[in-house]
């Protein structure tokens, strides 16, 4: 059985509204202009395939429900104010695409619970822009595009097995990404370029999980990596831009730290491992009032921290565990680094070249080695140990 339904709207309170059940659904909805736009679609049983076009207007409300086996979605709004986009699809095969461009107080939703589940959102130079993707099934699929806009969100929630997200804020100000994802061989990306108060978040309780964010210019950035799972990596790199923070916290087996912060100023990272085979870098170049610290706790843990042409920078390392390496190479002038050991077969190597630099070791248990160099004036070490 084939069904096919089309709506075409152009007036002042427009509501259509489509339901189909049978084999092969497909239904189009299309509005302009207008005032208190209203499209729905509603599908089930196998081969659906749904399109809402909403052009201007006022209180433009799409959504689509979809439930069976090949769901396909996909929603345009353009134009037009208190835009508002929903797709919910259950069953094997679902996709879902959603954009919306310009506009103002645009939201968008997105819910696909089945096996091959794969969704889009684009948002345009819109201001108060919302995007929210939660997928559960087999595997998920999830990128939010969100450019030129102005509090802007973004969120993507995954419960399943092999999960990829990515979210990526360009140009716009008070950007806020976060991706949670609790499955098995989990992937996640966020790409903030050129904004104001960017806020980075990802969270993974899994697996495979590899988590990734970029910050490239602007203000204010903060990135915040949670991994509590068993094979993670972990990448922050902020470019430019002022007070950056980058934090990182992996809790299992075999995880891998790396931060980077160039020519920025008061930057602090700070990497947090409580695992087996862990291992972490952070590299500050240039700027001002650096801080980096590295927590681990664990067997063959190594940590490399690497301050150069800046200022006031302070470094920290604390290892507690077997076969821990530190090392600590700090350029610049009014440096402070300590490294703190615990555990067998540790070594520590401090190198600062500058003035009135400052460099404490501290190593308990056995075959511990320790080596502090220093060039420059006013310069203060003190090795320790037990």
């Amino acid at each position: 059985m084939f069904t096919a339904g089309s709506a075409f709207a152009q007036s002042t309170g427009n509501t259509a509204a489509t339901t189909q059940t049978g084999t092969t659904n497909v239904a189009t909805a299309t509005q302009t202009g207008g005032v208190g736009n209203n499209a729905s679609i509603s599908q089930a049983v196998l081969s659906n395939t749904a399109s809402i076009l909403q052009e201007g207007g006022e209180g433009n409300d799409a959504s689509v429900d979809q439930n069976g086996t090949e769901n396909s979605a996909a929603v345009w709004q353009a134009g037009g104010a208190l835009n508002d986009a929903d797709v919910d699809q259950v069953g094997m095969y679902n996709s879902a695409y959603v954009e919306q461009l310009g506009g103002l107080d645009n939201d968008a939703d997105v819910d696909q619970e089945g096996e091959g589940n794969y969704a889009e959102v684009l948002q345009l130079f819109g201001e108060d822009n919302d995007a929210d993707v939660d997928q559960e099934g087999a595997y998920n699929e999830a990128y939010v595009n969100q450019e030129e806009g102005e509090n802007n969100d973004a969120d993507i929630d995954q419960d399943g097995d092999y999960n990829v997200a990515a979210i990526d804020q360009v140009f716009g100000e008070s950007n806020d990404a976060d991706i949670d994802q609790d499955g098995d061989f989990n992937s996640a990306y966020i790409n903030q370029t050129d904004g104001e108060d960017n806020d980075a978040d990802i969270e993974q309780d899994g697996d495979g999980n590899l988590a990734e964010i970029y910050q490239l210019g602007g203000e204010n950035n903060d990135s915040d990596i949670d991994q509590d799972g068993d094979l993670n990596s972990a990448l922050v790199v902020q470019l430019g831009g002022e007070s950056n923070e980058g934090d990182v916290y992996q809790d299992g087996a075999l995880n891998s730290a790396y931060i980077e912060q160039t020519e920025g100023f008061r930057n602090d990272a700070e990497i947090r491992q409580d695992g087996l085979a862990n291992g972490a870098a952070i590299y500050q170049f240039g700027g001002d009032h650096n801080t980096a610290a590295v927590a681990q706790y664990g067997v063959g843990n190594v940590a490399l921290v690497e301050q150069d042409m800046a200022s006031y920078n302070t470094a920290s390392v604390a290892q507690s565990g077997w076969f821990n390496g530190a090392a600590v190479s700090q350029t610049g002038l009014l440096n402070t680094a300590s490294v703190s050991q615990a555990g067998i077969l540790n070594g520590a190597s401090v190198e600062q070249a500058g003035d009135t630099n400052t460099a404490t070791i501290s190593q308990m248990g056995w075959g511990n080695a320790a080596s502090a160099t220093q060039s420059g004036s006013g310069n203060v070490s003190t090795i320790t140990q037990h």
